[in-house]
């Protein structure tokens, strides 16, 4: 499939690429505490469904080398990670009784991380 965002194979998750597949945690955490519960649930559930089959994958690469695709896939399995707090420990986008938005900005990390 040319102009693939995704590895074959994960071609239904293209569609979360644009929101939950950004380059970095401060991005991804924005989406999270700005998406609504419906947004980050449908999301959730569609990952949560793959997650194993996703990071089997990216583990078959060297993380300094992944090909664009595998880094896109990786990028998703983070956005999973946000997603996650949302649904399985506050129970909605943002801490609760945390103004938005608050004072935590990361400013650096590792690749993906940062």
């Amino acid at each position: 499939m040319s102009g693939a965002r995704l590895p074959e194979g994960f071609g239904d998750l293209e569609r979360y690429c644009d929101t939950w597949g950004l380059p970095t945690t401060r991005e991804r955490h924005a989406v999270r505490c700005g998406s609504t519960m419906e947004e980050i649930r449908e999301f959730y559930d569609a990952m949560t469904d793959r997650a194993v089959e996703a990071c089997d994958l990216i583990d078959s690469y060297a993380l300094d080398s992944l090909p664009p695709q595998v880094n896109n896939l990786m990028a998703l399995v983070l956005g999973l990670a946000q997603a996650h707090v949302a649904v399985e420990i506050h129970g909605q986008p943002r801490a609760p009784g945390t103004p938005w938005p608050n004072s935590l900005k990361i400013v650096r990390g590792l690749p993906m991380l940062g």
